[in-house]
């Protein structure tokens, strides 16, 4: 279960809420209605009664409520947490795809990269891999990431 939240808590404390609004309601109409003569003086005491009953039940409901939050707590305590991906992961060996074009967008981006540091691209050829190209630059090789603001170089080594 990854779910931190429960449903169950999230439910009985509805309910709480509904039994206090539930008491609060059916107290004060019992105790202050004229309606209900022949209970005379004893109406104020069934009002009163009638509230605290919603009262307390809502806050039953409130303390089952938030015991099965803190077991969830307890229970989320054993699963592992999510990996984190802090830094991008170079990726692995990769195979070239002579066939796959490269966009003229693409190559653009790529050409316009370079020429910012005053480097010549001589080749660019695209990977099995979405937005990777492998460029070759002064007689170098390096894999190029595209798709984010700017492009990324990765180091390229050969088999």
């Amino acid at each position: 279960m990854t779910n931190k939240e429960n449903k169950v808590a999230s439910a009985l404390t509805v309910v709480g809420i509904l039994s206090i609004a539930t008491g609060i309601i059916s107290g004060l109409y019992y105790g202050m209605n004229d309606e209900f003569v022949p209970f005379g003086p004893i109406q104020a005491s069934i009002g009163f009664g009638l509230l605290i009953n919603g009262i307390i039940w809502g806050i039953v409901f409130f303390g089952f409520s938030e015991i099965i939050k803190l077991l969830q707590g307890i229970f989320n305590q054993r699963e592992p947490a999510p990996p984190e991906t802090s830094e991008p992961v170079a990726p692995g060996p990769l195979k070239e795809k002579q066939e796959i074009g490269v966009s003229p967008h693409d190559r653009r981006e790529i050409e316009a990269f370079y020429a910012d540091k005053g480097w010549s691209v001589e080749d660019i050829a695209g990977t099995d891999r979405e937005d990777f190209y492998l460029v070759t630059v002064n007689g170098k090789k390096e894999l190029v990431e595209l798709g984010g603001f700017k492009p990324i170089v990765h180091p390229y080594y050969e088999k």
